[in-house]
């Protein structure tokens, strides 16, 4: 890692959305309600260039879950040929923002390169549903995956959704539910301490995420009442790791969470799991969405494909 008094720089596309922002004046998420952050997401959608047909791909087929709590929706990734495994994905956003056409790229990327199904779920947002309803959500898709498809069944997250990913992976060891031969784990949410050393070498510097980001995203998920000390919240305060899924544990260098992230990996490690870390310098977070652009994007693309490939053929 690098010393924090002298961090590196954020790679040049990167640099060129923050300037871009501060030449719009654009606010940062914490500055704005959760109403006019998923408004100025859905503008940024718009302006960002549209996935490329169903290249690797059989379908994407738009269709309902019926939770325990509603329906849910879910948008489903068939890759061409005979899939190899079967990945339930959870979008980033801070539990607050983020829905399936956030994620449809990356989606569509990750199944035809990893020849696995990907069933993205459009798990409920807080404020208005805090924990543990958006886990609730995810849990159930999971469920419905483990009972509805064929094939090795895996976990995959960015950000807050690498946190439901994580949550899942716990709740479904500790509560007899469905076997999972691996979890992905991209810049995840693991801790609700914002002292780590990640924090205090760029959490102020608000490059895409801050720590004024990260407690606005927290206070919305887990509002005073919530015991924050939870695994399913917090999943590095799980007891005993020992029995969870091998993971792949992805960070960005110039990411609040990276330390978080790298901890979580240790504790697995520590308890005898395979895990497998990836820290791509000069990145921020939620890069894994910057493939098209940034060659080490793509390439931390394809790693993910490759180990989704190897634990799915494991299983």
């Amino acid at each position: 890692m690098t010393d924090p008094a002298t961090p590196s720089r954020p790679h040049p596309v990167f640099q060129a959305i923050i300037d871009a922002y501060a030449a719009a004046n654009r606010p940062f998420l914490h500055q704005v309600s959760p109403t006019v952050a998923r408004e100025m997401l859905r503008a940024s959608m718009m302006a960002a260039p549209k996935p490329a047909g169903l290249a690797g791909l059989e379908a994407v087929i738009d269709a309902v879950v019926e939770g325990p709590n509603g329906p849910i929706p879910i948008r489903h990734y068939l890759p061409s040929g005979r899939p190899l495994g079967v990945c339930v994905y959870f979008h980033a956003g801070g539990w607050v923002i983020g829905n399936l056409d956030f994620s449809d790229t990356t989606c569509r990327r990750l199944a035809a390169a990893s020849q696995c199904e990907f069933i993205s779920v459009d798990y409920r947002l807080a404020p208005e549903h805090p924990f543990p309803q958006p886990l609730d959500d995810a849990y159930a898709v999971l469920e419905w995956a483990a009972a509805s498809l064929t094939g090795p069944l895996l976990v995959v997250g960015e950000s807050a959704g690498a946190n439901l990913a994580a949550a899942c992976a716990i709740r479904a060891r500790d509560h007899d539910g469905p076997r999972l031969a691996g979890q992905v784990l991209a810049y995840p949410v693991t801790d609700h301490d914002f002292t780590t050393g990640s924090y205090q070498q760029v959490g102020e510097r608000n490059w895409l995420l801050s720590t004024a980001d990260m407690r606005y995203f927290w206070d919305h998920y887990a509002p005073e009442g919530v015991d924050r000390t939870d695994p399913l919240v917090s999943p590095l305060r799980v007891a005993d790791p020992v029995g969870l899924p091998a993971a792949l544990v992805l960070v960005a260098e110039l990411d609040p969470l990276r330390d978080e992230g790298l901890a979580y990996a240790g504790r697995l490690a520590q308890a005898g799991i395979a895990v497998a870390t990836r820290c791509d310098a000069g990145m921020l977070h939620g890069y894994l969405g910057a493939a098209g652009a940034i060659p080490l994007a793509a390439e931390a693309l394809a790693e993910v494909s490759r180990w989704i490939r190897t634990a799915a053929g494991k299983a």
